[in-house]
C-alpha cells in the first residue's frame, strides 16, 4: 500500500484522537466502564488527583462510586493536539458539573463545577490511538447552590446509565 501524504495522515490521526478524548465524557456521563476501558491501553497511568495509578484502577474507581441520581456532564473545549511519530501530546480544556444527590436527598441541591484540563499522552499501537498517561490539572472549582430546578417531565428528563441511554439504541 503505498503512503499517504504526511499531512493528510496528521489529519486522520488528529480526528482518531480527537474521537478518542471525545468519548472519555461519553464514558463518565452516561457510567460505560466498558467504554471507559477501552479508551487506555492496558499499562496506562490516570493522575486524577482523587485517583493516581493505573488506569485500570481508575476504571475500577468510578464503577464503584456510580450512585444513582449522581450524574456528570462534562464539555470538552479547546483541544491542542501536536503528534510526534505515534505519539501525541494533548491538551483539553473541560468544564464539569455534577449534582451531588439524588432527588429529595441531601445534595440534590448543591453542584460541583469543575474547570479541568486533561494533560494526555496518546500514543498509537498496532496502528489504534489509546491514552497511555492522564494527568488532570485543576482551576479553582466550586460547589455551588442549585436554584428552583427546570421544570421537566419525566419523559423529558434522562439520566441515566448507559443501558437505558438512547444514544446507546441507535
Amino acid at each position: 500500500m503505498a503512503e499517504r501524504d504526511p499531512e493528510i495522515q496528521k489529519v486522520i490521526d488528529e480526528s482518531k484522537i480527537r474521537h478518542l478524548l471525545d468519548c472519555y465524557p461519553r464514558a463518565l456521563d452516561r457510567q460505560d466502564h466498558a467504554l471507559l476501558a477501552s479508551l487506555f491501553h492496558p499499562d496506562a497511568v490516570d493522575d486524577h488527583g482523587v485517583y493516581n495509578g493505573p488506569a485500570e484502577g481508575f476504571v475500577a474507581f468510578m464503577r464503584n462510586g456510580s450512585k444513582d441520581g449522581v450524574h456528570w456532564t462534562h464539555h470538552n473545549g479547546t483541544q491542542i493536539i501536536e503528534i510526534k511519530g505515534d505519539v501525541a501530546q494533548c491538551e483539553t480544556y473541560t468544564i464539569a458539573l455534577c449534582r451531588m444527590g439524588p432527588v429529595g436527598s441531601e445534595g440534590y441541591d448543591k453542584q460541583i463545577f469543575l474547570r479541568v484540563r486533561y494533560l494526555d499522552r496518546v500514543e498509537k499501537r498496532d496502528g489504534v490511538w489509546k491514552i497511555a498517561h492522564r494527568r488532570v490539572v485543576y482551576s479553582p472549582c466550586h460547589i455551588m447552590e442549585s436554584a428552583t430546578p427546570f421544570p421537566l417531565t419525566p419523559e423529558c428528563l434522562l439520566e441515566a446509565g448507559a443501558e437505558r441511554d438512547p444514544v446507546y439504541h441507535w
